[in-house]
């Protein structure tokens, strides 16, 4: 599955690696009570006692590169049957794995990053340069994440550090591709990064992941954070800055395809959905 549109004069992809089933939303959003937590997913369609998100990988083509952000969950099954599609996404979109330059990460969880090697231990996209932030690297790579992360641990063993010879660490407000401005935004994961695009739009990796749950409950702390309360300031302080600059939105968790824009409503937030750009 896949969309194309625009940023700017580049031209995008959203791929798909397939739905993720999380757990009941009073499990994850610590703030709100389950009655508000329910109210909100049942005003917009949604199942009230089960969080399901999509897995929209931007693909996007800058400077004859092509340049894919986040990889999904590769073969594991950790939430439900259906994730695991991007492989098949990216070829229903005319694309190779051997095509891709460059994967970015914006953060070495498990929906995130499982898909950059396959189960015989060799990468699935064998030509990508590999970009992520020095912070978070460390904080996979040290005794750290272990007590609370040691599944993700193992992961980023498995799936990051046989190709540290092809990693390239980003910096904050650096353009370190043409027309890509990575923008540190820690407390999901300490080195966690949105990035921003020439022609005004903004990939928000994990801080805001849930639409409407994360912009009606903004200040409720999320027990998916490393640290949850520098992860709901960084949250209020991008989610105000996404719609202070008008900045369109690609939202990684979000429904299919995940492109919208956001409307501040009194101390809260509204995601509308856009088609494209």
């Amino acid at each position: 599955m896949f969309h194309r549109f625009t940023i700017g004069t580049m031209t995008a992809t959203i791929v798909s690696d397939g739905p993720l089933l999380l757990h009941a939303p009073e499990k994850i959003f610590v703030g709100p009570g389950p009655a508000a937590l329910g109210a909100s997913l049942t005003a917009s369609g949604l199942q009230a006692d089960r969080i399901r998100v999509e897995q929209n990988c931007l693909l996007l083509e800058t400077a004859g590169k092509k340049v894919l952000f986040d990889n999904g969950m590769g073969s594991e099954k950790l939430y439900g049957p259906d994730s695991g599609r991007l492989l098949d996404s990216l070829r229903e979109a005319g694309v190779a794995p051997s095509e891709i330059d460059a994967m970015v990460l914006t953060h070495g969880h498990s929906d995130h990053c499982w898909g950059t090697m396959s189960d015989d231990g060799t990468p699935n996209f064998p030509n990508a340069t590999l970009y992520l932030s020095q912070a978070e690297l460390d904080f996979w790579t040290s005794a750290a994440s272990e007590p609370r992360m040691t599944r993700s641990s193992a992961g980023v063993r498995k799936h990051i550090l046989p190709l540290r010879d092809r990693i390239q660490i980003i910096r904050d407000e650096e353009e370190f591709l043409p027309g890509v401005h990575a923008l540190a935004t820690p407390g999901h994961t300490p080195g966690h990064l949105a990035f921003l695009f020439d022609g005004g739009w903004c990939l928000t990796g994990d801080v805001a992941f849930h639409d409407p749950l994360s912009y009606s409950f903004p200040d409720a702390e999320s027990v998916y954070d490393t640290d949850r309360d520098l992860g709901l300031r960084t949250r209020r302080r991008l989610l105000d800055r996404l719609v202070a600059d008008r900045l369109s939105i690609i939202g990684y968790h979000h429904p299919w395809p995940g492109l919208g824009r956001l409307e501040s409503t009194g101390g809260t937030f509204r995601f509308i959905p856009e088609r494209g750009g």
